[in-house]
């Protein structure tokens, strides 16, 4: 599937990837059945303690959570691919409406992400 997001032109890009990608990641799992509603409620930071059931909770269901360092990330269950998040793009655009020529540029931050529950859905 994909998406896209505008963002004002001093946004802090790398926050909303985190976010947007944390938000697949908790309804993904959600989606598998996993009981992550009952210590994380989608928040990007989890605390120590959070981390620590996460990781439990994946250990014991057998899912794995690949990130790299550029953003991509990759969710299997059983050793299958069940979901794939793609690195963000982003195109600078610039609005000629705009009176305020601090507001004239902005993003449009691309999202691309696959998960085996919307080829169900289709």
């Amino acid at each position: 599937m994909k998406g896209t997001l505008l963002l004002n032109y001093d946004e802090n890009t790398r926050l909303v990837e985190d976010e947007e990608r944390h938000r697949f990641l908790y309804s993904l799992l959600e989606q598998i059945g996993l009981p992550v509603n009952e210590f994380w409620q989608g928040e990007i930071n989890l605390s120590i303690d959070q981390k620590i059931k996460l990781r439990n909770i994946l250990a014991t269901y057998g899912i794995q959570v690949i990130e790299d360092i550029d953003g991509h990330m990759q969710v299997y269950a059983e050793n299958e691919l069940v979901g794939e998040w793609n690195k963000c793009s982003y195109k600078l655009k610039k609005d000629l409406r705009q009176l305020d020529p601090k507001k004239r540029l902005y993003l449009e931050m691309h999202i691309d992400y696959w998960s085996i529950f919307e080829e169900q859905e289709q």
